[in-house]
């Protein structure tokens, strides 16, 4: 066999190397990985118990290490606040989009604001030195249950979207809406059933 045929036999099998993926079956659902030396291809669907399919389904392409595709749903962890303040034990969890911001307030133990693209558009958590008291005409209040059995109390004016919430027991912890839009009130009241706020003695 000449040299000609072995550099050219041997080129062929690089080549074959390079082109032909090794498949990989992933235990989360039925991803699958196709990776040669060259290329990777995943096709993803994986289980997920927040999608309407349970999966999460997409396409990841990378040539020689680079991604050169990707359409599948980025997931951040959802970010929790803990906060111990005199006897009062805090703990927020924040979805995926909202953003929050602590508040420097001369009157308030703690205040803490929550909003999406707006900041202008916010609801504010307080922990007040005194109990929280309102009242009006036209005020309606409604009774919501949290997820760890706690409740909490609703207020609204003229049948409106809510304008203000107390925790029921803990009556220095409030919260005031500041423009939400419908959509993100309805949306902060599903990020605020995972909320807990005990006494801690």
């Amino acid at each position: 066999m000449t040299n000609k045929k072995i550099i050219l036999i041997i080129i062929l099998a690089i080549f074959l190397v390079l082109l032909f993926p090794i498949p990989k079956h992933l235990k989360d659902g039925g991803t699958i990985e196709y990776n040669s030396l060259s290329y990777n291809i995943i096709k993803v669907h994986k289980l997920d118990s927040e999608t309407l399919s349970g999966y999460t389904d997409g396409l990841i392409i990378k040539i020689f290490g680079h991604e050169i595709y990707n359409n599948v749903s980025l997931k951040v962890e959802n970010e929790k606040i803990t906060k111990e303040i005199d006897n009062l034990n805090l703990e927020l969890n924040i979805l995926n989009d909202w953003n929050f911001e602590e508040l420097s307030l001369e009157n308030y133990k703690y205040a803490i604001k929550f909003y999406k693209s707006d900041s202008d558009n916010s609801a504010i958590l307080y922990v007040d030195n005194s109990p929280f008291g309102v009242c009006g005409t036209g005020r309606t209040i409604s009774q919501l249950k949290l997820n760890n059995g706690s409740e909490i109390s609703i207020g609204s004016y003229d049948k409106a979207t809510w304008r203000d919430i107390t925790f029921i027991g803990t009556s220095n912890v409030f919260i005031l809406n500041y423009n939400l839009t419908s959509d993100e009130t309805t949306e902060f009241l599903d990020m605020l059933k995972t909320w807990s706020i005990t006494h801690t003695n």
